[in-house]
């Protein structure tokens, strides 16, 4: 079996913070974010948190947390239970919030979220979801059907970066890259979007790292049959997959 040569496509300081890493673990790997974030029309809205109050608060991404904390420039977050996706927005939203922060047991997605015991019977509590706009809509449509009141501050949204298809096709290519890790159906998109019409056969050997069997399945309906689900999108969780 060859030895994985990876191509890393998350934002811009996550895909080469990951590619160092790998790469110091003799993994090769190249960074290439495919897309780029910025404030949304929804930026200035912050205020709305401080006039509502919410049971819970839910912290999606890093870029949620650190939009928000852009947002309210030096102001104290609501008093709220709060809780993240992961263990990287968990660090961010505890080094921001200076309060507790509770995360998924195991699976670090939305699925984590919604299995706490926490999250069963939601009847008459209100929840805020920070996030980017036009994320998944799966953990509110869930939290909703359990009882709750589930609003969104979407302080920040992605967009593609412009990029030649063809001239980096080549680059990988003559870097014998033989593997991509996709941690969203966004960059998924995005990646098919990219590679030329005439190298997509090229694109289909490729070995595709996503982080759940949600978008495996996605990436097969995209013809990318050769897709692997690693345990998560932590720095060391992708390292030891791969050591």
């Amino acid at each position: 079996m060859d030895k994985p040569r990876l191509l890393v496509t998350r934002f811009a300081e996550d895909a080469q913070r990951l590619a160092n890493v790998l790469n110091s673990n003799g993994i090769f790997s190249i960074a290439q974010p495919l897309l780029a974030v910025r404030k949304s029309i929804e930026f200035n809205n912050v205020g709305f948190m401080f006039t509502n109050s919410y049971d819970y608060i839910i912290a999606i991404s890093v870029n949620a947390v650190n939009y928000t904390e852009q947002a309210l420039s030096g102001s104290e977050w609501p008093a709220s239970r709060y809780f993240a996706v992961g263990q990287t927005t968990q660090a961010a939203l505890i080094k921001a919030t200076g309060q507790a922060v509770t995360i998924p047991e195991t699976r670090f997605s939305s699925e984590g979220l919604l299995d706490l015991s926490c999250m069963e019977t939601l009847t008459g509590k209100k929840i805020l979801i920070l996030r980017g706009v036009g994320g998944r809509e799966l953990l509110a449509q869930k939290l909703t059907e359990r009882g709750a009141k589930v609003e969104y501050y979407q302080p920040y949204q992605r967009f593609a970066l412009n990029l030649n298809g063809e001239l980096l096709v080549q680059q990988w290519q003559h870097q014998c890259i033989n593997g991509a890790i996709i941690s969203s159906g966004e960059l998924l998109q995005r990646l098919l979007t990219l590679v030329p019409e005439n190298k997509i056969d090229w694109l289909k050997t490729l070995t595709i790292y996503v982080p759940s069997t949600r978008l495996a399945e996605k990436a097969r309906c995209c013809g990318l049959n050769n897709v692997q689900v690693f345990p998560g999108v932590q720095d060391d969780q992708v390292l030891n997959y791969f050591k």
